[in-house]
């Protein structure tokens, strides 16, 4: 389930600069690229590469956009998504290291950990986030399961669904037998944990319900 907000942002700020935008998201093309499509001659025999674009700057720099909300802000977004793209691109058995985070909630966890870190690079936060997230990947190529709750649709990948479920019934939540299918019992589940713990009660598996299924430790 994706959000359209920050692809909006992004568009509005397209057409405002478009120069700039197509020369960094050039920069980040190439970076992404000469990372992941060619890992024996991606770094020198040392291992170190440059870094372009977004990734070289500090952390701090990415709070501070974050807080005002700046152009550069989304230009992180915009950034993030491309490597994220590469990343799933070139990691073995990884078809999605990010199959539920919309990027809104991954720039949150990221800019969580920069505040703690001010003067770590956003490459570096970005790839201990991939790190942590690398377990709980999408392995495979996976069929989309729609949901429909109260006139709104909303789209998962089927083994996170199952997965989420699976967190459901382990902690007594659902008893049946965890299947694909989402019927009115588990709405019901699903509106039962969101209200024990204290979040908006929706009766679908939102970002925040899969952050606290799936991410409780993140720091």
């Amino acid at each position: 389930m994706k959000s359209l907000s920050l692809l909006t942002h992004l568009r509005l700020y397209f057409c405002l600069s478009f120069g700039e935008i197509m020369y960094r998201s050039l920069i980040v093309t190439i970076f992404c690229y000469c990372v992941f499509a060619a890992p024996l001659q991606a770094a020198d025999k040392e291992g170190k590469f440059a870094v372009k674009g977004a990734g070289k700057r500090d952390c701090s720099s990415f709070v501070q956009a974050a807080d005002d909300k700046s152009t550069d802000y989304y230009l992180y977004g915009g950034w993030l998504e491309g490597y994220i793209s590469s990343y799933n691109a070139f990691q073995t058995q990884n078809y999605d290291s990010t199959p539920w985070q919309t990027t809104e909630l991954l720039l949150t966890l990221l800019k969580r950990h920069c505040v703690s870190h001010p003067k770590v690079k956003f490459l570096s936060a970005v790839n201990g986030l991939l790190k942590t997230l690398y377990p709980i990947r999408l392995e495979r190529e996976n069929k989309l399961i729609k949901i429909s709750v109260n006139g709104a649709d909303t789209y998962f990948y089927e083994d996170i669904l199952l997965r989420a479920k699976e967190r459901l019934h382990n902690l007594g939540y659902i008893t049946d037998e965890v299947t694909a299918d989402f019927d009115e019992g588990d709405i019901h589940a699903f509106e039962k944990y969101q209200n024990d713990i204290g979040l908006s009660v929706t009766g679908v598996p939102d970002q925040n319900t899969l952050l606290s299924l799936f991410l409780k430790k993140v720091k």
